[in-house]
């Protein structure tokens, strides 16, 4: 097993601004109205979005986005199915997300947020199937937000349960990615991320003799994606919170390093 270790200072989001975004993007939902075919009004974003089965907004609601293929591309396009399990403001707001992809690849995500009006935790997972044994991939998220902040209040980054746990899980190897935050000086946090790593199936004696040569090259990777990530992280955040929370538009982060390493490894085994 590998166990790799990094630091880095990035710019923080306080608790209200990041509270009052979440209440924002669901009342953002609650307001949305449908024409008579199921098609959304009001948001021009989501006007290629349609329910396809249920109530809008209630248990069992499934809605459906198709998008055409891009040039040069063949087959039909991605297809993506949103299918709401939950939507209790004050207990749980959780979804099953799919989309089909070109070929037989499909992804499949879970996400549940916890009492999303101040919001407790985001549990997140999902599987990436492929007919290529290489190509598939699942994972899984946490996001302690309560004890996020605790955290970040305290000083030093606590011990015991890390606020963020990410496990990925493939053919080949599996990971978990820890991440312990604290406050710095200047309003900013200090992150410390800890990753084990380890080969499964045939490649784990393989990566037993293999790691001790590495090693170095490992670390040395995983600070700088660490640093390209809080990078992109910086500048995002920095554009996000000029906006009112209310206004703010629907947000996911753009990590480069990230991007690029996950681009080259479909290259790679495509």
């Amino acid at each position: 097993m590998a166990r790799l270790r990094g630091e880095v200072v990035v710019e923080a989001l306080a608790q209200h601004w990041f509270e009052g975004y979440v209440r924002a993007l669901l009342d953002r939902a609650e307001d949305l109205t449908l024409d008579d075919d199921g098609w959304i009004q009001g948001d021009e974003d989501l006007a290629d979005v349609t329910l396809v089965e249920g109530e809008h907004l209630t248990p069992g609601a499934r809605y459906q986005r198709h998008v055409g293929p891009v040039d040069g591309e063949a087959g039909d396009g991605t297809t993506s199915e949103l299918a709401l399990t939950s939507w209790e403001r004050r207990g749980e707001v959780s979804a099953t997300i799919t989309t089909w992809h070109p070929g037989d690849d499909r992804t499949t995500w879970t996400v549940k947020l916890r009492d999303p009006d101040a919001l407790e935790s985001v549990v997140a997972g999902g599987t990436h199937h492929a007919a290529k044994r290489s190509q598939r991939l699942s994972w899984a998220m946490e996001f302690d937000c309560r004890r996020w902040w605790r955290q970040v209040e305290g000083g030093a980054p606590a011990r015991g349960r890390a606020p963020v746990m990410v496990l990925l899980r493939h053919p080949f190897g599996q990971g978990r990615l820890l991440v312990r935050p604290a406050a710095t000086d200047g309003g900013k946090w200090r992150l410390v991320l800890t990753l084990d790593a380890r080969g499964r199936g045939w490649v784990r004696p393989l990566a037993a003799i293999v790691l001790p040569f590495v090693r170095r090259t490992l670390e040395a990777k995983f600070r700088e994606l660490i640093a390209e990530t809080a990078e992109d992280w910086n500048k995002q955040i920095a554009e996000l919170r000029e906006f009112d929370p209310r206004e703010a538009d629907l947000w996911f982060p753009r990590f480069r390093g990230a991007r690029s390493e996950l681009d080259r490894w479909i290259e790679e085994n495509g």
